[in-house]
């Protein structure tokens, strides 16, 4: 293994640039009115693999450019693909395995919409007992005043 700093730094480019096209476009499409959603992101689709071929013509090594302009053609058809087909694999227990796969590959694998529930919610799963560094004690109090709770890891 050859690992140099110019390797890692491409390494960094060809991850960081699709990745900047891929969150640009959604957040461009995020600002879309709904009813002109997939006429934009069909747009987005078209126009960035068509700029991409474009300016890629001829190039031996793929550009800076033509890498965020994959990063849009991912997302947007990922996007369009999700939305033609949320309905037919619509995953529910009773799915099939080859439907589950189907849906795990475009992204639309969870169980009857039911992805991020899985998710901690601090709220619900943490109380702040546990977490004596919120349960600091106020800058202003004199140090004679402060006393911490062993059994709850608190300042009184």
């Amino acid at each position: 293994m050859d690992l140099k700093v110019e390797n890692i730094g491409s390494a960094v480019e060809n991850v960081a640039l699709p990745a900047l096209g891929w969150a640009g476009s959604g957040a461009v499409a995020a600002l879309v009115p709904e009813k002109q959603k997939k006429i934009v992101k069909a747009a987005l689709l078209g126009g960035s693999i068509l700029i991409a071929a474009a300016t890629q013509a001829g190039a031996k090594v793929i550009k800076p450019g033509t890498k965020v302009l994959s990063g849009i053609a991912i997302r947007q058809g990922m996007d369009l693909l999700q939305d033609a087909l949320r309905t037919k694999y619509a995953i529910t227990d009773a799915s099939t395995s080859s439907d589950k796969l189907i849906a795990g590959a475009i992204g639309l694998a969870c169980p009857d919409g039911s992805c991020g529930e899985n998710i901690i919610r601090y709220e619900e799963d943490y109380q702040v007992d546990y977490l004596p560094a919120l349960n600091m004690p106020d800058y202003d109090m004199p140090i004679e005043e402060m006393t911490l709770d062993t059994n709850t890891n608190t300042f009184a």
